[in-house]
């Protein structure tokens, strides 16, 4: 099984959602998915993974190459809905370098932009 993503802009923020099974087979498919979005957005990229049925330590690895690329452009990734997923190590030690949101709704309420 591999991933599949799609894109969209709710309230203006750019929301990738993968679902799947995100392992090694699969990380070229999300790496080249989630540079096409960042190239077409800006400001912070919210990866919706509530659909995600797990992944491997390259899919969660690429999870966290996706943050650094972003912060690199002062841009920042935020992970909407992980709590099903199991977490490695790397993972702990580096969640640092994005936010981590319980569901895409309490995502957009934090990061879209205010109307007025």
């Amino acid at each position: 099984m591999s991933i599949s993503w799609s894109f969209e802009e709710p309230r203006g923020v750019a929301v990738m959602r993968v679902a799947g099974y995100l392992g090694s087979n699969a990380v070229d498919r999300f790496s080249e998915g989630f540079g096409w979005v960042a190239a077409r957005s800006t400001g912070t990229v919210l990866l919706e993974v509530s659909e995600l049925l797990g992944w491997s330590a390259e899919g969660e690895a690429a999870v966290l190459q996706a943050a650094a690329a972003l912060k690199e452009r002062e841009r920042s990734l935020a992970v909407c809905g992980p709590g099903h997923l199991e977490a490695t190590r790397l993972w702990t030690d580096q969640v640092h370098s994005m936010t981590v949101y319980a569901d895409l709704d309490a995502a957009l309420s934090a990061e879209a932009p205010s109307s007025g």
